[in-house]
């Protein structure tokens, strides 16, 4: 797996076996970012269910200005932190524990984002309400955000439940769906 934009363009990053994690595919992180455009300049980047860490170093790699990556797996932790470790520390912190938890830990600290992408499992069917719901709840995206959502054709219409006040579009590659939600 490669970089595919940006300065970082072609660094190859270390994936773990197929049971680990699903790591997103290049065509859909060329799509998520070329949907998000200019938005990712100098944008502070929240990638929830990081595994390998892909879309958020190609965050930094396309000039976000910083990015917060939340993996509870220490193996797949690790081994993010094993890609990560080219860049400045300064660029980036990962949170190893549960999404709910650094989700608390982030709304403590008053951190907002400028984009989010959540990838959770996709039978992990409440991850999406209780994630999407929660990162506007929370107050923990800055009122003109982006955020992208990875899932499965099963949690099309649970998502269409859970966001409101937002525009949303999503895009179909193969068996996989990308939902961008915008808030101006």
């Amino acid at each position: 797996m490669n970089i595919i934009g940006g300065m970082y363009k072609g660094r190859r990053l270390k994936s773990p076996g197929e049971s680990m994690v699903r790591p997103t595919l290049a065509k859909i992180r060329e799509a998520f970012f070329d949907i998000v455009g200019p938005d990712i300049q100098d944008a502070a980047f929240l990638y929830m269910y990081a595994g390998t860490g892909a879309i958020g170093i190609e965050a930094l790699s396309r000039g976000a200005r910083t990015a917060c990556f939340i993996e509870r797996s220490r193996a797949v932790a690790t081994l993010l932190s094993k890609n990560l470790a080219f860049m400045d520390s300064n660029l980036y912190v990962v949170m190893m524990m549960d999404v709910k938890r650094a989700m608390e830990q982030i709304e403590k600290k008053n951190e907002r984002f400028d984009i989010a992408y959540v990838d959770p499992p996709y039978r992990d069917v409440h991850a999406y309400t209780d994630i999407v719901s929660g990162l506007l709840k929370r107050d923990m995206m800055k009122e003109a955000c982006v955020i992208g959502i990875e899932h499965d054709r099963t949690v099309q219409n649970i998502l269409q439940g859970v966001i409101s006040d937002m525009t949303m579009k999503t895009y179909r590659y193969g068996d996989t769906y990308l939902t961008i939600v915008r808030r101006h």
